[in-house]
């Protein structure tokens, strides 16, 4: 009698068994990856706008200074900010937009039409926030980060003694609550 060959049902459901916890392990890991990479583009951006930033300061001794708001009765937008790093001295071609904002969030909930890093900052060099004059912050900015939240409620002071805890940190996980923050002083 000839036996037929081919595969039992029990090794095959052993190999389907066998790549859906393959899949269940490489799956996070890949969606962790591109956060990490989403992150990292961040603080790149991040350290391009600081070097823009200081390259501004040393030519004019003052930051750009912040046309959406602070100490401004006339509230403009981060586009009116940025445009003093790009034109007429262009310390930066172009302006990076935050990749973590989605396009229906910064009209609904920010109640802007553009993805800029928040710029918190100054008015012609002189800071009105007291917090920010105490520890010498010319201007904060901030992504909402991985968590997509803009939950950081302005804690300046936190941000000069570096305790806020509104800062993301990758010690907490990928997806850490908080916002990646940058001032004259670095990266937080």
């Amino acid at each position: 009698m000839r036996r037929m060959k081919g595969f039992t049902l029990i090794e095959l459901l052993i190999v389907v068994a066998i790549i859906g916890i393959l899949a269940a392990i490489a799956v996070p890991n890949f969606l962790n990856a591109q956060i990490r990479a989403k992150v990292a583009r961040t603080w790149s951006d991040m350290r391009s706008l600081v070097d823009a930033m200081e390259q501004y300061h040393l030519d004019r001794n003052s930051y750009p200074p912040d046309f959406d708001g602070i100490g401004l009765s006339n509230a403009g937008s981060e586009v009116n900010t940025y445009k003093q790093l790009t034109t007429p001295i262009a310390y930066m071609s172009t302006i990076p937009l935050d990749i973590w904002i989605r396009s229906d969030e910064a009209t609904n909930v920010l109640g802007k039409n553009e993805r800029y890093y928040e710029y918190y900052g100054s008015m012609t060099g002189v800071t009105t926030n007291p917090a920010m004059k105490k520890y010498s912050l010319g201007y904060v900015m901030r992504s909402v980060g991985p968590d997509q939240d803009a939950d950081w409620k302005g804690d300046y002071d936190a941000i000069g003694r570096k305790t806020g805890t509104y800062t993301y940190s990758t010690s907490n996980g990928i997806q850490s609550s908080g916002d990646i923050m940058s001032s004259n002083r670095g990266l937080e």
